[in-house]
């Protein structure tokens, strides 16, 4: 069998991280910028977190250029630093842990990250729940404002250690939006759904490769797609 690359992303992917996220972005914004900020309906699906905080400066007339961007962005990570890994909120999507550790133990299969989170919060993230140590690189929330620039990154960084190239038949981008999946098919590579915490229709209507509710589904034939 060829090498191949799975890419995931976090958020409805891997774990569903419950409010404190989403919280603790919104009074971040607050505090620096001295505005009380509602998040747009739909803001944090398939988006990166660079587009989110450009955004809502745009929305309250503020420029990123002035410095509002990376200060936010500071006290954001530093709150999600104290607060996430105590919160009481937030679970592993079924089967991902299992599924991911599995197929960490075939030499064949390499994995990395495709996330719209920072580097430091996807990674506080994943620490809580174990699963950070699986995931050595990827594209992340500062390599750009659209999906499809994380995932060229991440497909570049992924590759370097591995010394591997990777057709695009068999590199597959993990995701709960459609969003990923249309990331996935502007580079010709394949794209697996997952719907455990959005509407299945919805996601269904993206076309992914393959759709499932959890990773269980995927587990028999050592995690090969």
């Amino acid at each position: 069998m060829e090498n191949k690359l799975y890419l995931f992303d976090i958020d409805g992917t891997l774990i569903h991280a419950g409010k404190t996220p989403s919280r603790v972005f919104a009074e971040s914004i607050e505090t620096v910028t001295g505005t009380p900020v509602v998040f747009p309906g739909g803001i944090f699906l398939g988006r990166t977190d660079t587009f989110i905080i450009r955004e809502m400066l745009r929305l309250i007339d503020l420029p990123p250029a002035d410095g509002y961007y990376d200060r936010i962005k500071k006290q954001f990570i530093q709150r999600m630093k104290d607060e996430f890994p105590v919160s009481a909120d937030g679970f592993v999507i079924p089967g991902a842990l299992e599924f991911v550790q599995q197929i960490s133990a075939d030499p064949r299969i390499n994995i990395g990250l495709v996330t719209g989170n920072f580097y430091a919060t996807a990674y506080i993230k994943l620490d809580k729940f174990g699963l950070a140590s699986y995931f050595p690189s990827g594209g992340f929330g500062e390599d750009g404002e659209e999906r499809i620039e994380l995932v060229f990154r991440a497909v570049e960084r992924v590759s370097m250690p591995y010394k591997k190239d990777f057709l695009p038949e068999n590199i597959t981008v993990f995701g709960d939006t459609s969003r990923d999946i249309e990331s996935a098919r502007y580079y010709g590579y394949r794209s697996v759904g997952v719907s455990h915490v959005r509407d299945k229709t919805d996601l269904a209507a993206a076309k992914p490769d393959k759709l499932i509710d959890n990773f269980f589904e995927l587990m028999e034939g050592n995690g090969t797609l």
